[in-house]
């Protein structure tokens, strides 16, 4: 794979050899890589051409991961994001899912799990990519999620709620797209992290928690008497159109 339809991935990060390690291997696999060795770096180099795939260290001088995260995605910006962290630092991966990254790995990592996990990143990026394609041609929106009355385009990520019409983020979305494939079915908190996240073995589920409720904000006139999205205690929830 190379040449200009090669996937493009940033590198963020500010230890020479662990970078220098990146590229070696991310190019000898046949991506496109660029580097940036630092927030600043990175910001600027996503708003002067897209990627298909950012490994984002959280560590960073100037500006650091969790801003850099932030700032994409407050600008709509949902280039799949692999945080690496380092170890012992859990509420660093929480904190990093929270604001929307899509994975994580934690230094050491071994160089075989980082490049599978490269792997399917790029590989759903291309599933979204043909999805797309196929619902909205032409840059026509997808079908929309009708509920009560509210809606959610799963294509392009606008919904009506409470608020009005607005962007929902990635993560939003396809909690909301799980929820209408399964409607009034129990979702556990494992499942949600399984198939939105990909993280079924992640200890930590306030991730999935935290999506709630903003999905909550956006949908419910009284979160505490929620019309739709109802909690199921120690389990999860379960949502009623």
């Amino acid at each position: 794979m190379s040449g200009p339809e090669a996937p493009r991935v940033l590198v963020v990060e500010d230890e020479e050899a662990i970078a220098e390690g990146l590229l070696v291997n991310l190019e000898a696999k046949g991506y496109q890589v660029e580097l940036a060795r630092d927030g600043c770096e990175a910001l600027a180099q996503t708003a002067a051409g897209r990627f298909d795939l950012i490994l984002l260290d959280i560590r960073l001088p100037e500006v650091d991961g969790f801003e850099v995260c932030r700032t994409l995605r407050d600008g709509h910006d949902f280039t799949p994001i692999l945080i690496l962290t380092a170890r012992g630092q859990p509420d660093d991966v929480v904190y990093g899912l929270k604001l929307g990254a899509d994975d994580y790995l934690v230094k050491p990592f071994d160089l075989a799990e980082l490049l599978a996990r490269v792997e399917g990143l790029l590989r759903r990026r291309a599933w979204e990519k043909r999805e797309g394609a196929a619902n909205g041609a032409g840059g026509v929106a997808g079908p929309r999620f009708t509920f009560g009355d509210y809606w959610v385009d799963f294509q392009s990520y606008r919904a009506k709620t409470r608020a009005g019409e607005v962007e929902l983020s990635r993560k939003e979305v396809a909690v909301m797209k799980v929820f209408a494939q399964r409607p009034n079915q129990v979702i556990t908190r494992r499942e949600l992290l399984a198939e939105v996240w990909e993280l079924p073995n992640h200890p930590n589920t306030r991730v999935v928690d935290n999506v709630i409720v903003a999905l909550r904000k956006a949908f419910e006139e009284n979160s505490w008497r929620p019309r739709h999205i109802h909690s199921v205690r120690g389990v999860g929830y379960r949502f009623e159109p």
